[in-house]
């Protein structure tokens, strides 16, 4: 008798197929219920499994019209500026996937319709969601689709009110710095006078740096900032800001390249890494309460480069300051300085947003004294992934 007759005529066999079709029959009910649209993409970015949901929005109310087809067939994906968001750039949830979930806001475009909108007039703002599945050796991207619910609408709105705020206040803030400098210049001032008109234009220009910086924030959360990347190598970038520092800047700070014959390709937005680096530098200044030494290390694994950034300064003392350091407007007590004025706080969350951005990862770690430094303050780690090649550019415009 044959293996599949014998098989087929045994009742706990029959039973448990039942079983397990109902089991699936349900879960894709269950599925199909949900108000959001759902979508498994393999490495390949073709579509492996569909809900009801994405099959009515994009494969013309039937999910087996989706399975095999590429992602890019069924839709494009728009950044709420409407620039097109292409699968390679690292704001793509398929591209940010591969490190971490998330999820963010863009606009898009179905493509099952015979007639391209070319005007975008169409473009529909959804929230997406995105997660990693490891299935078998096997990598596949969970991507799930939902309307924007009305706090998230109420957020949206807090961060244009951001966004139109600070671009208001770069005017009068450019005027009263101007004038300052203006009133800086005459001889005839006291000392007093003088010294009150620098402590003003310090702190205006602090104000200008937060205003700059929140500006810059709420571009990142709205996927709104023109990213240019390129492939650069890091040891070379690093030489050139080093030369845009003064002298006194320079002498503190060293770079140690842990293997000289290594590849240090990595793809970067040049002004954004300028960015980072600087508010680094600005953070360890800061809290050094004597001559800051900084370090710049560069170690490359199969996997990253990783540039360390360590600083002398007092760093920080448990997980959860690590993880604090990063947030927005938060300041550890026991670093502030009462000879130096606050910073903003804002420094470090932008560095983090910033990477995230150009699809690397920032962290810090908790004091301990590296053996090629003796360093024992802030190590900051900077995580560029490899790029895809070691040529060309990438330019998100």
């Amino acid at each position: 008798m044959p293996v599949e007759d014998s098989f087929s005529a045994s009742p706990e066999s029959r039973l448990l197929i039942q079983q397990m079709r109902e089991s699936l029959g349900l879960l894709r009910v269950a599925f199909d219920s949900t108000g959001e649209a759902m979508l498994i993409v393999d490495e390949s970015s073709a579509v492996r499994w569909a809900n009801q949901q994405a099959a009515d929005l994009w494969g013309g109310g039937i999910t087996l019209q989706m399975v095999g087809r590429p992602l890019s067939a069924l839709l494009n994906f728009y950044h709420l500026d409407r620039r097109p968001l292409g699968e390679e750039e690292p704001s793509h949830p398929l591209h940010k996937a591969r490190s971490a979930e998330g999820r963010n806001t863009f606009l898009l475009q179905a493509l099952s319709s015979s007639v391209i909108d070319p005007d975008q007039s169409r473009l529909i703002k959804r929230s997406v969601s995105w997660r990693l599945i490891i299935q078998m050796n096997q990598s596949f991207v969970l991507l799930i689709f939902r309307d924007l619910d009305p706090l998230e609408k109420a957020l949206a709105r807090q961060q244009q009110f951001i966004n139109n705020l600070a671009h208001e206040l770069r005017t009068p803030l450019a005027i009263i710095a101007g004038n300052l400098h203006r009133l800086r210049r005459k001889q005839q001032s006291s000392d007093n006078v003088r010294q009150s008109l620098s402590d003003a234009t310090a702190e205006t220009q602090r104000m200008a740096t937060l205003v700059d910086n929140l500006l810059l924030l709420s571009e990142l959360d709205a996927d709104s900032r023109c990213w240019k990347l390129q492939v650069d190598d890091l040891r070379i970038f690093l030489d050139q800001w080093t030369v845009t520092l003064g002298s006194g800047l320079r002498g503190c700070l060293w770079v140690d390249v842990v293997d000289e014959a290594d590849d240090y390709l990595v793809q970067i937005d040049q002004d954004a890494l300028h960015s980072i680096l600087d508010n680094l530098l600005d953070n360890s200044c800061r809290f050094c309460r004597s001559e800051p030494l900084i370090q710049i290390r560069l170690i490359r694994t199969e996997s990253y480069v990783e540039l360390l950034f360590i600083d002398n300064g007092p760093g920080v003392q448990s997980e959860d300051q690590c993880v604090a350091v990063f947030d927005r407007f938060a300041r550890i007590q026991d670093h502030r300085n009462p000879d130096i004025a606050d910073g903003g706080g804002l420094g470090l969350p932008l560095v983090k947003s910033l990477m995230e951005g150009m699809g690397g990862s920032a962290s810090c770690s908790s004091p301990q004294a590296t053996a090629s430094s003796g360093l024992n303050g802030l190590v900051v780690s900077l995580r560029f992934p490899h790029p895809k090649s070691s040529t060309g550019m990438v330019n998100s415009d």
